[in-house]
């Protein structure tokens, strides 16, 4: 996995990509799409 993240870092700083800023979106959106997801789920609510 390190040999995975190690390229899409330098994917990322070749293309001018900030992946901090990407995965704060990502986190942000996965949030908002997911607060209620599994409220209602019996399994889970114990």
């Amino acid at each position: 996995m390190a040999d995975v993240l190690w390229v899409l870092l330098c994917l990322a700083n070749q293309t001018g990509v900030d992946l901090t800023e990407e995965l704060k979106k990502s986190i942000e959106k996965k949030t908002k799409r997911d607060a209620e997801r599994h409220k209602n789920n019996s399994k889970l609510t114990k």
